[in-house]
């Protein structure tokens, strides 16, 4: 599977955003419109990274490598989180605790961990769909999945309403909120490894569920803070079901030049780092959202491009990445 330059250009821009998102400035400054972009438009960037990982771990899967793949994740994620040990060790009081803060994740570090989940349940359920109906194999998946998407929707709203005190890990985890879209990946990786991009739906359709699905993301967001207020999170939009696949498969569907250098190693290091970044900045004093972002985007592009001159996987200056996979170092952004 050829590398997708639209897709690395994609996920460079969510990391930068998901870097925003982690200044609070939107929660500081926080208005009604305010609301309907942190938690409307913004709330697109979690799925569709999700939607990337499935649509590439459908290769893996289909090349005997899925649990290779998930391998590479576990240790990506155990790598991170000894990075940021000391933030969240003090945590711990006992081996419960441990296997707890393992299990959920650190801070950002939690959708590594989901999509951790996310590909253990894709591999099962297709595991145990081949013994039992091969033909229907992906039929499953999706069925296993949109049970999984209406309870964790559902939960959500269960919690925003306050029938019941639910926490938003029981809700916002890998197994309700990242597995349905990393399954919606897989199934777009499935379709276009069998009818090529012009198996994708037509560009005027998704092109147009992308604006439609926008709109109804901040109409959802508009509902839920003139329900409950400003005060609450929508960590799961019903309407992200349709923004965030028109989303991936309008860029994905867009032809865009090979950039200059690889892009995928600075949206990853932007997303498992700026937190470290955003860190460093708060103990230098800076609070400007001009200076927040300067240390957690251009520290972490900084470093890539510094390990980009080191002969390491994933950053080496030369390599053929018209010939790179996505699967090997970067499930995430």
């Amino acid at each position: 599977m050829h590398r997708i330059y639209s897709l690395d250009y994609l996920k460079l821009a969510l990391a930068v955003l998901v870097a925003f998102a982690h200044t609070y400035w939107l929660q500081t400054n926080m208005t009604p419109g305010l609301f309907m972009i942190g938690n409307g438009l913004m709330r697109v960037m979690v799925p569709t990274f999700c939607i990337i990982a499935g649509y590439f771990l459908y290769s893996a899967v289909e090349r005997g490598k899925g649990r290779k793949w998930l391998y590479r994740v576990g240790m990506l994620y155990l790598f991170w989180m000894a990075v940021y040990l000391p933030f969240w060790l003090n945590e711990v009081h006992g081996p419960v605790s441990l296997i707890k803060t393992l299990v959920w994740g650190y801070f950002h570090l939690w959708f590594m961990a989901g999509i951790l989940v996310a590909g253990m349940v894709v591999l099962l359920v297709c595991s145990f769909a081949r013994r039992i109906a091969p033909a229907r194999e992906y039929r499953l998946l999706m069925a296993a999945a949109a049970i999984c998407a209406v309870i964790g929707v559902t939960l959500q709203y269960i919690a925003l309403s306050g029938i019941a005190q639910i926490g938003v890990k029981k809700f916002s985890n890998g197994l309700f909120m990242c597995f349905p879209f990393v399954a919606i990946g897989c199934l777009c990786g499935r379709r276009v490894a069998r009818l090529g991009m012009q198996g994708l739906p037509p560009r005027w359709l998704v092109l147009a569920l992308t604006g439609v699905g926008a709109a109804l993301l901040m109409a959802e967001a508009w509902f839920v803070q003139a329900w409950r207020s400003d005060q609450v999170m929508l960590d799961i939009p019903v309407t992200s079901y349709i923004a965030a696949p028109a989303l991936f498969l309008a860029v994905l569907g867009t032809a865009m030049p090979r950039p200059p250098i690889r892009l995928d190693p600075i949206s990853a290091m932007i997303y498992f780092m700026h937190v470290l970044a955003l860190h460093l900045a708060h103990a230098l004093g800076v609070q400007g959202l001009a200076g927040l972002m300067a240390f957690a985007v251009g520290l972490p592009a900084l470093a890539a491009l510094v390990l980009r001159r080191l002969p390491i996987r994933g950053f080496e200056k030369g390599g053929r990445p018209e010939q790179g996979e996505h699967v090997h170092a970067n499930p995430a952004p």
